[in-house]
């Protein structure tokens, strides 16, 4: 088997935070407290997700799933992409990312739509206002915690975006994107929810205490791709720690660690 190594970046980011089309920061991007329901009819799945982010981009995600008629609800806690914390949930061995990154890619997808709804940013939704938009080129890609998605042009956006009051936003969208590789199938998602971006800023204190909450250290690992390896994100087994603070220690002493160690290192 031909071995390849990949430069890894321990700074991915967990939410976009440059415009593609203007790049320049995103109003959209900063909101720190963002409700969203996800319907996919065709795939069985409907989810309400609460992302709460504070100040130091640390990402609170509370969750409710229903997939096909089985039943998910729990916490995660992302602190400084080096550690995913959680609790009452139990996650599949090998794929503990899996249950932050389909949120994070459905809400960086989200963000991507409202750009291009209201490119001028929350503060000119003064009233509701009907989206149509028809993009026959040009795909979306999100990107998470050592993971990526493309939603395949042509796409389509339909709905409504209107102010909620104290400066929050609403929307109920009709997203359709293509299929690669098939072209009479269709990808269709129908999100409702409200945006904020809220005073004061959101804070996970060192002293929050964890009883109940396992910890994940996420690290580079070697994942196999077709004939070749290739470097990417995953999980150690789980951790109890007594509060965030600690947590926060080991993650610092983890990321230096990493940076001891050449990117281009192969396991």
């Amino acid at each position: 088997m031909i071995v390849s190594c990949a430069a890894f970046h321990a700074g991915v980011q967990a939410q976009p935070a440059i415009s593609a089309d203007a790049g320049r920061v995103s109003e959209w991007a900063q909101g720190n407290r963002i409700l969203l329901g996800v319907t996919q009819e065709k795939l069985g799945f409907a989810a309400q997700w609460r992302f709460e982010r504070a100040g130091n981009g640390d990402i609170f995600l509370e969750k409710k799933e229903n997939r096909a008629g089985r039943m998910d609800a729990g916490a995660l806690l992302l602190i400084d992409t080096g550690a995913l914390l959680v609790r009452d949930m139990r996650l599949e061995p090998g794929k503990e990312l899996d249950a932050i990154n389909g949120p994070l890619l459905m809400l960086q997808l989200v963000l991507r739509l409202l750009e291009r709804a209201v490119p001028g940013g929350p503060s000119t939704v003064t009233k509701d206002r009907q989206v149509d938009i028809s993009e026959r080129n040009r795909s979306l890609v999100v990107t998470g915690i050592g993971a990526d998605g493309e939603f395949v042009a042509p796409w389509t956006l339909r709905g409504t975006v209107g102010p909620a009051g104290k400066g929050s936003v609403k929307l109920q969208l009709e997203f359709v994107s293509s299929v690669p590789g098939r072209a009479n199938q269709r990808y269709e998602t129908t999100i409702a929810g409200v945006w904020q971006n809220s005073a004061p800023a959101i804070v996970f204190p060192d002293a929050m205490g964890l009883r109940g909450w396992q910890v994940y250290r996420i690290k580079p690992v070697v994942k196999p791709r077709g004939a070749m390896n290739v470097v990417g994100l995953g999980t150690t087994a789980p951790m109890g720690f007594r509060n965030l603070g600690e947590v926060r220690r080991h993650v610092a002493e983890w990321t230096n660690e990493s940076a001891r160690r050449s990117r281009w290192q192969c396991n």
